[in-house]
């Protein structure tokens, strides 16, 4: 069964990773626009950067999920103190703990929307456009956070394969 589940969030990663490609690259373009605009023709465009925003807005949402699947996001190593059973366990609680959060988080994320009235400045977006981006990123991160918890309880188990690079203590 997480063999399933891990294929289908190999797709949706692929998904992501293309997403976020487009806007990592959608904001360069946007910025380099805006510069040659600001520096070389004096005219600085107002939309260049409240653009470039809501884009890396939605690019952080959309890259947290694959970072906490592949356990790359900044954070205080302490576990290598530990036997390998116990980093496998500190790992799984974290990530409960996060689905947790997530889940209140995006009942927040959904809060906002539904109260969201105001609109962007310079373009023709509602600031709710923008606040879709909280409960699509919880939810993702609360798929690719259960495979993380239920693939650490059971090496904790010692019931499944160590990840490739990973040895015994």
């Amino acid at each position: 069964m997480l063999t399933y589940y891990s294929r289908m969030l190999d797709g949706l990663q692929k998904v992501l990773k293309v997403l976020e490609i487009i806007l990592l690259a959608a904001i360069t373009l946007i910025m380099v626009y805006q510069c040659i605009m600001r520096y070389c023709f004096s005219h600085a465009q107002p939309w260049c950067e409240e653009l470039s925003l809501y884009l890396m807005i939605y690019s952080v949402f959309l890259g947290i999920p694959i970072a906490v699947r592949h356990d790359n996001h900044l954070q205080v190593d302490f576990l290598s103190f530990f036997s390998q059973r116990v980093r496998h366990l500190i790992s799984a609680i974290s990530a409960v703990v996060a689905i947790v959060f997530m889940v209140v988080f995006c009942i927040y994320g959904v809060s906002l929307i539904e109260h969201a009235t105001g609109a962007s400045t310079t373009l023709p977006l509602r600031m709710r456009d923008i606040y879709y981006s909280f409960p699509i990123g919880a939810v993702l991160v609360i798929l690719f956070a259960v495979e993380v918890a239920a693939k650490n309880f059971l090496l904790f188990l010692g019931k499944g394969a160590a990840p490739a690079g990973e040895e015994e203590a």
